[in-house]
């Protein structure tokens, strides 16, 4: 049966200060019946009570997403047409003949250049191509006739390709005296480079490297245009591509593939040649004039023509995103009252710059997409009127077409994310939440207040900091949300004119407080690695938090002002802290390089990680015994705390009570946690459902090994501590185990679902196979994590000559 007890605090004039209710239930939130007690008159009176007041009379207009409105979709679908006219009357058809004339126009001018380079003074194509031929042989010129002679030994010869693996083949050349191809068939082929271009191979390493790859690429530019001796039309080099699939071609696998008759070695050595894609005759003939040889000219020059249809592409793009910059623009100037120039720096970026808002999605989307739909209905149309289907594949715009389904991932990538916010949490990752409460890090009520009061503190800080009205009354609605959760999950129903969290001053009275009544400060550690890993502004599982993305932390609080206000925890050090988290998550995880630093936040503490229970009892148990009615003012010091413990513990052994080691297990057991559901322990990354990266228990475990080694041992040498922490986190990997064994016995091999399909429609439950994958996960974490306990424990206790007896072998 639920008890319940009305509490007040009273000033010296007897007016309430705060008033809130305690309700005790089975397991009673000990803590939160102490507040009386935690730091005396000094700090007491100094409970803020404004926030939550002070951020309704900031906000002056409703925070909202952006998304696009009617007048939008009208620009984006007249946007559209206008790029699929443009397209219609001036890209036209795609053109291989053009490409082709373009990328000759290109080469010639590029092999001029590089023969002037080289020295050459005239203006004749023909010598400016035999001046680059003789300067630069190639070794592998001297096995033309072993791959075809002529017409064939570019495509052919492996180290005629213009690409990487024409780059690699000469190299090879230069160090084997081996030319690598293909023979007529397509069948690999590989012959010795002959003697009369054995001068062609360096004589040293640097020779092989500066023949196979600088001479190799000036002998490639003396082929562009053709070889010296079929010039203007000639064979040319393979381009990327076509030597890509040449070389491919060799492999074993295309021996027999085939289409008909015509097997791919065979369709690439014609495309290659430009029998493939030219027209025939009555009789079947090729046509001469109609050959289109697809050589690096013709590559080069579909550069050329995928430019021209990039051009109604680019027209669509600017009139969208500048219609949106412009209207944006205009609307931030009214709403925010904007006078001159110099007040445009009020307005933030991201209200105005068209690109990673909802409404500039959606409007690129519809936009490609009319255009895209102009575009193949005019393709289809012509190629209708002139029955022949080759007639819509060139007219289609396949940069617009790609935009297009570009911006459809897009849209539907960041629908699907915002939907993942809009549901919440997922029952896998409460789950995993439920898993990863180690019970070896806690703080008590007022180490966890002020935690929590830091937090706040920081977020505000960062706000009146902030330089754009509209981005600073988001980042109020979030703070105000979030702190009304924290509040909610403490469990205290706190006077509508009192606050939760602490001023400014009285935070650090507060610490103050305490470091003065008691001898330990590692809680302060705790708090301040804590609320270091905190990350403002994550979602909160809730209907605002679209309006949270993309909000960035741009202050430092902690550096400027928590590391400056308190006589424990310095900048530097605060920063080491910090990196140590960082260095034990990637050592548990075991690939650091595959996460990405500053992925979605850790998330927001309720009983907040911090202190070993058992290690700060002693400085717990007068603030709990005090709140459950130890009258001890006559008590200080070690007696205050021996009599407290006992209070805890149902009283002194000899009359019938468990004692100072009772009390030491109530605290340690978890019960003294403010926020703990039904009295057990929560550690700060699990306290509340915040969306997070999916790693909790990585990340308490994280944060476990960092803290005891850089301040348990680091610092306090308490190497007793932490032999009690790794017997507590052996002992949770035991009921992991246990854990994973009851459900693979509960659940015959033929009834675990397979895959996500075949789960109940209730979202609270998952199937066995994840709750196994989870906590199998998770006990991987904390094996890692007891390992480099052990590991520092021993390190730590070779300098002390002496192994802790609680870690054994």
């Amino acid at each position: 049966m639920d008890n319940t007890v009305a509490t007040a605090f009273y000033m010296d004039d007897d007016s309430p200060l705060i008033q809130y209710e305690i309700v005790f239930q089975k397991k009673p939130k000990l803590l939160a019946a102490g507040t009386s007690a935690f730091e005396g008159s000094s700090s007491s009176n100094k409970i803020f009570a404004g926030p939550t007041e002070t951020l309704e009379d900031n906000i002056k207009w409703e925070p909202h997403v952006d998304e696009a409105d009617k007048l939008d979709y009208i620009v984006a679908v007249s946007s559209g047409v206008l790029a699929g006219l443009i397209d219609i009357f001036y890209v036209g058809e795609f053109s291989l003949d053009r490409a082709s004339d373009w990328g000759k126009d290109k080469i010639e001018k590029i092999v001029m250049k590089v023969a002037r380079v080289e020295g050459y003074a005239g203006d004749d194509l023909n010598d400016a191509i035999k001046t680059l031929e003789k300067s630069h042989p190639l070794a592998a010129d001297g096995n033309t006739n072993d791959f075809g002679g002529g017409l064939q030994h570019h495509l052919r010869d492996f180290s005629h390709h213009f690409s990487i693996g024409g780059l690699f083949f000469s190299i090879f050349t230069q160090f084997t005296g081996l030319v690598v191809g293909t023979d007529k068939a397509g069948m690999l082929l590989v012959v010795p480079v002959p003697e009369s271009h054995r001068a062609c191979i360096g004589k040293n390493f640097q020779e092989k490297i500066a023949f196979g790859a600088i001479g190799w690429f000036f002998h490639m530019v003396s082929d562009m245009a053709g070889s010296s001796g079929s010039l203007m039309g000639g064979t040319g080099i393979p381009g990327p591509l076509v030597s890509f699939m040449k070389e491919l071609s060799a492999l074993p696998f295309f021996k027999d593939a085939g289409d008909g008759d015509m097997g791919f070695r065979l369709w690439v050595t014609k495309l290659f040649n430009g029998t493939l894609l030219a027209e025939h005759d009555e009789n079947g003939r090729i046509i001469k004039d109609s050959v289109k040889k697809f050589d690096l000219r013709t590559e080069i020059g579909i550069l050329g023509e995928i430019g021209r249809q990039t051009i109604p592409v680019l027209i669509n793009q600017c009139v969208v995103r500048g219609f949106y910059f412009c209207r944006r623009l205009a609307r931030e100037i009214r709403d925010l009252k904007i006078m001159g120039i110099a007040e445009l720096e009020r307005i933030a970026p991201e209200d105005v710059l068209p690109w990673g808002t909802p409404a500039m999605r959606r409007m690129v989307t519809v936009s490609s997409g009319v255009f895209t739909g102009v575009d193949i209905a005019d393709a289809a149309v012509r190629a209708i009127k002139s029955k022949d289907p080759i007639t819509f594949f060139l007219r289609v715009n396949y940069v617009g077409v790609a935009t297009f389904v570009i911006a459809c991932v897009v849209d539907v990538r960041a629908t699907l994310d915002d939907k993942k916010l809009d549901e919440g949490e997922s029952p896998e990752e409460a789950y995993e939440r439920g898993i990863s409460e180690l019970g070896c890090l806690k703080l008590d009520f007022m180490q966890a207040r002020i935690l929590h009061s830091i937090e706040y503190a920081l977020v505000a800080y960062d706000i009146a900091a902030e330089k754009h009205p509209k981005r600073a009354e988001k980042k109020r609605a979030w703070l105000k949300e979030w702190g009304e959760r924290v509040v909610e999950a403490v469990g205290l129903v706190w006077a509508a004119d009192a606050g939760y969290f602490l001023g400014d001053d009285a935070i650090y009275d507060s610490i103050m407080a305490r470091l003065e009544n008691s001898a330990n400060d590692s809680w302060l550690w705790l708090v301040a690695m804590e609320a270091k890993r905190f990350r403002p502004y994550v979602p909160l599982h809730a209907d605002n938090d679209k309006l949270y993305k993309g909000l960035k932390l741009g202050s430092g609080y902690l550096e400027e002002v928590f590391c400056n206000r308190q006589r424990v925890v310095s900048k530097k050090e605060l920063a080491k802290l910090d990196k140590a988290v960082n260095g034990a998550r990637g050592r548990l995880d075991g690939a650091v390089t595959k996460r990405i630093v500053g992925a979605a936040g850790t998330v927001v503490a309720v009983a907040a990680t911090g202190g070993l229970a058992f290690y700060f009892a002693p400085a717990i148990a007068p603030t709990l015994a005090a709140a459950l009615g130890l009258e001890a003012a006559a008590l200080h010091g070690a007696a205050l705390t021996s009599a407290s413990l006992a209070f805890l513990g149902g009283g002194a052994i000899a009359a019938g009570g468990a004692g100072m080691a009772g009390g030491t297990m109530l605290i340690a057991g978890g019960g003294a946690l403010i926020g703990a559901v039904g009295g057990s322990g929560v550690s700060a990354a699990t306290s509340m459902a915040l969306a997070t990266n999916g790693s909790y228990v990585l990340d308490e475990c994280a944060k476990l090994v960092a803290f005891c080694e850089e301040v348990l041992i680091g610092l306090y040498g308490d190497l007793a501590s932490v032999a009690e922490i790794h017997a507590a986190l052996n002992q949770r990997i035991v009921e992991l185990e246990v854990e994973i064994e009851a459900i693979k016995r509960g659940v015959p091999d033929d009834e675990v679902p397979e895959d996500d399909d075949d789960e109940t429609d209730d979202k609270e439950e998952i199937s066995p196979k994840k709750m196994i994958k989870i906590l199998s996960r998770s006990r991987k974490f904390m094996r890692r994590s007891s390992d480099e306990l052990a590991k520092a424990l021993r390190a730590a206790s070779k300098k002390r000559k002496a192994l802790p007896q609680s870690i054994g072998d």
